[in-house]
């Protein structure tokens, strides 16, 4: 069986806290994939929904770096501060553990069954943390191994600015405005 391709945003702080690394194609990575912050509204670029009732648990591509996706509430943190709650969640969507952090509605706070136990569905791009403050302990690292580079040249200038070019290395050296995402193979779970 084919291993699950996977493509998530590296940004350039991410890079940065790495060291620049040399990466190459077939080279293993642990990283955290993190959805960022989705809020309970459908019209938002990045929206989620919980509910009681088990869905289907699912992680599917709907573009560039960016999944639809649902699975049960594993682990939550629960967080009000100045009188808006926040919810830092790890969500099992099929076999991908990705870290969701859920801002609340309009009137500052989460939807009812943001916590464990329940389900979550939700739209977002999905960025790769390999290095992290920890300052929440929520999340789990998952094996990848890298398949190519797609690179979103941005510098003004650039005789490939606003065009994607894509490699099997990236050299270690900063991103500066450019965007990176990682095309990767995800590691089946050990038994």
């Amino acid at each position: 069986m084919a291993l699950t391709e996977i493509e998530f945003d590296l940004s350039a702080q991410q890079l940065a806290l790495m060291d620049y690394p040399a990466l190459v194609q077939g080279q293993p990575l642990s990283v955290q994939l993190d959805a960022g912050l989705l809020l309970p509204d459908p019209g938002s670029e990045s929206w989620f929904t919980v509910q009681k009732a088990a869905w289907p648990s699912c992680f599917i591509q709907v573009g560039r770096a960016t999944y639809a996706f649902s699975g049960q509430i594993l682990e939550a943190e629960l967080e009000k501060q100045d009188g808006m709650e926040t919810a830092t969640l790890l969500v099992q969507c099929g076999e991908v553990p990705l870290r969701v952090t859920c801002g609340p509605g309009r009137d500052g706070r989460l939807p009812e069954g943001t916590w464990e136990t329940r389900y979550l569905a939700g739209v977002s791009r999905v960025h790769g943390l390999v290095e992290d403050d920890y300052a929440v302990p929520i999340g789990r690292p998952v094996g990848v191994t890298i398949w190519q580079f797609r690179r979103l040249r941005l510098q003004p200038g650039d005789p490939l600015f606003g065009q994607w070019h894509v490699s099997e290395t990236l050299p270690p050296s900063p991103l500066g405005v450019d965007r990176l995402v990682v095309v990767a193979r995800l590691h089946r779970p050990r038994v």
